[in-house]
């Protein structure tokens, strides 16, 4: 059914539906009305009127009887609102030193309520926090007990910084993977090497070119890392890792 023009502005409601059809595609490739249900905890009948909604914006394809899954539209729009939600818990995480459940109970509450140019300003104040240590130890000031002696932290954040400057640089030069990450390093992947079948595996994990991971545990000799993608504990293959490309942030 084509998109109608006359429809209202999706409700929040609609919009968690969106976003759990979208991961529910990348973690088992398809979309079921009783896998919604349960993701969302709501009624089988909830879900169907929703979703008969999400069909009449052109958002999704839907029949009772097929599975259901997101049109061309439908992923531009799911992709904004999982953006928007991995932005705020990660905003709650890193700068506001939520716990990881706090934050993804908050965060999904809030997410529907913040304009768009809220969201890219919380953008730009992540990522300054992110790549620039010593300003966000001046931040942290403000929102932690003031250490007697802040010269350790300070040179700590320079070393850091120096670190980073070259792990960009040598990303840049000779191409960085995912397994040489260090523990904590938040990376971006540029590209996936390989035969269609090892990406289309890697990408079903969420390994795909523009994703952000987060290295969580790398050990000396281990056959796997483990990786946070979008607050998913996903454990990867070391010879998987040496085939995808990375760029710190």
């Amino acid at each position: 059914m084509p998109p109608s023009e006359s429809l209202p502005a999706l409700t929040s409601a609609m919009e968690d539906y969106l976003e759990a059809i979208y991961h529910l595609e990348r973690e088992r490739r398809i979309a079921r009305v009783r896998d919604i249900a349960k993701r969302l905890g709501v009624k089988m009948s909830s879900v169907s009127s929703a979703l008969k909604s999400l069909g009449a914006r052109g958002l999704i394809q839907y029949d009772p009887h097929q599975f259901i899954t997101l049109t061309e539209p439908g992923i531009q729009k799911a992709r904004q609102i999982v953006r928007k939600h991995e932005i705020l818990k990660r905003f709650l995480i890193r700068v506001l030193k939520i716990d990881e459940s706090t934050a993804e109970d908050n965060a999904c509450r809030i997410e529907h309520h913040l304009d768009p140019e809220v969201i890219e300003q919380l953008i730009r104040f992540v990522e300054f926090m992110d790549r620039c240590p010593l300003d966000q130890t001046r931040w942290l000031e403000h929102v932690a007990e003031t250490c007697a002696e802040c010269i350790p932290c300070l040179d700590e954040a320079k070393a850091k910084v120096i670190s980073r400057v070259k792990a960009q640089q040598a990303a840049l030069e000779g191409g960085m993977t995912l397994a040489e990450a260090c523990a904590g390093a938040q990376v971006i992947i540029e590209s996936v090497k390989g035969n269609a079948k090892s990406k289309k595996s890697l990408a079903q994990q969420g390994l795909e070119s523009g994703v952000v991971v987060e290295m969580e545990k790398k050990e000396p000799d281990a056959e796997h890392i483990v990786v946070n993608i979008k607050g998913y504990h996903v454990p990867v293959a070391v010879d998987q890792a040496t085939k995808i490309f990375v760029k710190p942030i």
